[in-house]
């Protein structure tokens, strides 16, 4: 008998069920009725996570109905918090709220994972992982979780697959079998949004799952491969299906976490572990290219087509640029530096223009060396790993010593300042970027020669054969202005939900597209949040003094 289910036959709690909860696979305790009081859930949940850290479950728990307090089963709503994203539906799940905190369950069958796919999974990740390709291995039971009460992109649903499982013995009897070592495994799940027809068109229009399925399924193991001995620039895809599922390595049970409560930015060690991976990901490239005597676009042909940047009216996309040059006009007009400028009639006339060039930009250059190049490099993209507690000095700050980069939704080829000066310019302010832009760019360079002699050994010069110290600094001079206009595009979205003035009851999708909509939207967005308007004021500035006055 599962701990989880052992522990009520004391405490004695009232108890209240709910009744629906899926359960796959073949769970010996799958049928019962595991009940124990909220106020333990939280305790039991952090000590199995301890002990097993990839499961929020106990041994054996995979309860086909799932018992919390009377208290706060009275209050349970099956529906998602939307406060980061006006347009994330409600689930059909069950929300089960123990304290705090908010755990949705879902069908695994609804999000299209059968039984056959979760045994593919596992199968695939002691091959990768414990190096056993001949593992023979039961799968207990399995369940699927909502990532968080929050959606964290908003084109993907993200959850957590939890695995129960046991290795077969060769030399065990079936009644030794059942009492060996269970183990648990997680991984993330990321799914198409088909909860909101019209984005999950939106993205089907983009093709942003197909890119990335198709990225994971070729390409990036491919360079993968090429850099072994290298830390993996990407986490490990164990299954890409029906071009809107994908199943990847919990980094989070790897050590990995995303940086949270910091508005976006990257202090310096951040911003130096993020370059030094985004300088993996460009030697793998050349790597390749190097090996193969082929490049990436011939020996991947249409895996990296743009799907963000395309000047064409009927591009679903087309309307998100117009409204934000709509939205930064605007602005312009409010931030105190130029609202009662004489000239500026000038920068508004200008600014559209500047913005627009990044249709160019967003091609593969004809002057510069291409590379595969992320194309997406803002915070909830990046997971760091740190130094063990106890090589981290007293009261300081956690050390981060690598980093992985995960959606590659947007990628494309460009030449490395594409995504080098794009993360500089969205990860930081001007005022703390203008004093170490060097240091990062000296800091990527010398990485990715580091990389390329490592990899390419029968070259004694292999960056400045393949990419020149003069080269990359005059592409960086160039694609300083893409990096601005990238950070612009990322956080003129009105901060919260609650700057639209959307009807109850109106369709969120099409309302929040329309530009007086949007405009508006971001305007009290302005008004009311500081934060918000510091930031999208030094983005705004740095476009209109560099590229706008600057030029006349």
């Amino acid at each position: 008998m599962s701990l989880l289910r052992r522990s009520s036959s004391f405490l004695g709690s009232k108890v209240a069920s709910i009744p629906g909860l899926p359960v796959r696979g073949n769970d010996r305790f799958g049928k019962a009725l595991c009940t124990v009081p909220a106020v333990s859930v939280r305790v039991l949940a952090r000590h199995y996570w301890r002990r097993t850290r990839s499961s929020t479950y106990p041994k054996g728990a995979a309860p086909r109905h799932l018992v919390i307090s009377s208290a706060a089963a009275s209050a349970l709503e099956a529906r998602s918090v939307t406060r980061g994203n006006p347009w994330s539906p409600p689930l059909s799940s069950v929300a089960v709220v123990v304290g705090r905190s908010i755990a949705t369950m879902v069908d695994p069958a609804a999000l299209g994972l059968t039984e056959d796919d979760v045994e593919l999974i596992v199968k695939r990740y002691l091959q990768e992982k414990r190096d056993k390709y001949n593992a023979k291995f039961r799968v207990l039971s399995y369940h699927v979780k909502r990532l968080s009460e929050e959606p964290i992109g908003y084109l993907g649903d993200h959850y957590f697959l939890n695995v129960v499982l046991r290795e077969k013995m060769v030399h065990y009897s079936a009644e030794e079998e059942e009492y060996a070592e269970e183990e648990y495994l997680s991984f993330f799940l990321k799914i198409l949004p088909e909860q909101v027809p019209k984005l999950a068109d939106y993205v089907r229009e983009m093709g942003c799952f197909r890119k990335e399925i198709q990225l994971y399924t070729h390409l990036i193991p491919r360079l993968q491969d090429v850099t072994i001995g290298t830390k993996p620039f990407a986490p490990r895809a164990y299954l890409t299906k029906d071009e809107k599922l994908l199943v990847f390595e919990n980094l989070k049970a790897e050590g990995y976490r995303m940086l949270e409560n910091n508005k976006s930015l990257l202090d310096f060690a951040h911003l130096e572990v993020a370059l030094k991976t985004v300088a993996k990901l460009h030697a793998a490239s050349l790597v390749l290219e190097e090996r193969t005597k082929q490049p990436i676009a011939k020996l991947y042909s249409g895996h990296l087509n743009e799907n963000v940047y395309i000047d064409d009216e009927t591009y679903v996309r087309k309307t998100n640029l117009d409204n934000a040059i709509k939205a930064l006009c605007e602005l312009i007009k409010r931030i105190d530096k130029y609202k009662n400028s004489d000239k500026l009639d000038y920068i508004l006339g200008k600014f559209p223009e500047v913005i627009r060039r990044i249709y160019d930009f967003a091609r593969p250059s004809t002057e510069y060396r291409n590379v595969f190049n992320h194309g997406d490099l803002w915070n909830n993209n990046l997971m760091f790993k740190y130094d063990e507690p106890e090589k981290t000095a007293p009261n300081s700050d956690p050390v981060p010593v690598t980093a992985v980069l995960v959606d590659y939704q947007f990628s494309r080829l460009a030449p490395p300042a594409y995504d080098v000066m794009s993360l500089i310019m969205i990860s930081t302010l001007s005022s703390f970027r203008n004093k170490h832009l060097e240091e990062w760019k000296n800091i990527y360079y010398d990485e990715l020669g580091s990389l390329l002699a490592q990899h390419l050994c029968d070259s004694i010069h292999p960056v400045e054969d393949l990419l020149p110290r003069a080269e990359f600094d005059e592409s960086c001079r160039e694609y300083h202005l893409a990096g601005l206009i990238e950070s612009c595009m990322y956080f003129h979205w009105p901060p919260t939900p609650d700057c639209y003035e959307i009807a109850n009851g109106a369709d969120w999708f099409d309302e929040s597209r329309k530009p007086e909509v949007f405009v508006r939207a971001s305007l009290n967005g302005f008004e009311r949040y500081e934060d918000y308007r510091v930031r999208i004021s030094d983005m705004i500035m740095q476009i209109v003094d560099g590229y706008v006055l600057g030029d006349e």
